[in-house]
């Protein structure tokens, strides 16, 4: 049997099973084109909540735009977006602007609040280690000192790879300067100024490590210096004897 004649005798096959499942062909046709109309009005509606979301982010947080004299955003306007887009993305960046707006108001407790309910509700986003850092900062800032370090801790295991880390160690190595334990914070800040790990803190981190070292120059004998130190230190500007400890006193709300 030739290949023109095999085709012709499935074509006559199909058509006759089409005819004989004629209706349940159109019933899946239908279910189908229902499927494809209801996804097309889902993702109209999501892209038209997720732009009137961001036009209502955009009219309470205006970087850039807003007068220096004018007073920033608060906490509430960034709640009112949070709480009426719900699940857009504009709503999750305004409830974490909201916790970062009371963390500035140093209403520290409420902030907690704000950046847990992130993290229960939006544990996936990539601004979950942001939320993470702030509950460690608010622990922080409430001298909270146990649960701070288990909050700093938290943020270095669940967020490994992220770009918070290094101010999470910051903050760590911080509260074992003072629970009285240079060995751990000087352990810290060696793991921020290696040669492999650099970050954005590194120079704080080299910074801190010195004051550490000049109050306890017995850790110096075992502790030599990562190569790195003397790199970023190198850089820095002469060290005025007026001028007050640089190291900070408490964590700024996460950026």
């Amino acid at each position: 049997m030739s290949s023109q004649t095999t085709e012709s005798t499935r074509m006559i096959e199909f058509v006759a099973w089409a005819a004989v499942n004629k209706k349940k062909l159109l019933a899946c046709a239908a279910i189908i084109a229902v499927g494809i109309a209801a996804g097309a009005i889902y993702q109209s509606n999501r892209n038209r909540a997720e732009a009137e979301a961001s036009a209502a982010l955009l009219k309470v947080d205006k970087p850039g735009v807003r007068p220096e004299s004018a007073p920033e955003a608060n906490a509430p306007a960034f709640l009112q977006v949070a709480t009426a887009h719900p699940g857009t993305s504009a709503g999750k960046r305004a409830l974490l602007l909201a916790a970062d707006a009371l963390f500035r108001e140093s209403k520290y407790a409420e902030a907690k609040t704000q950046f847990e309910n992130f993290l229960r509700d939006y544990g996936e986003n990539p601004l979950a280690p942001t939320a993470a850092l702030g509950v460690a900062a608010c622990w922080d800032a409430l001298d909270k000192t146990n649960e701070a370090l288990v909050a700093y801790q938290d943020v270095l295991s669940r967020f490994a790879g992220s770009a918070v880390v290094a101010q999470a160690k910051l903050g760590l190595a911080r509260l074992y300067e003072a629970k009285n334990d240079p060995a751990q914070a000087l352990k810290v800040y060696n793991e921020l100024t290696r040669p492999n790990a650099p970050s954005a803190w590194s120079t704080e981190a080299a910074m801190r490590r010195e004051q550490l070292l000049s109050k306890h120059p017995e850790l110096a004998r075992t502790n030599a210096p990562p190569a790195v130190i003397s790199s970023v230190l190198s850089n820095l500007p002469a060290a005025n004897p007026k001028a007050t400890n640089p190291a900070a006193a408490a964590p700024t709300g996460p950026k």
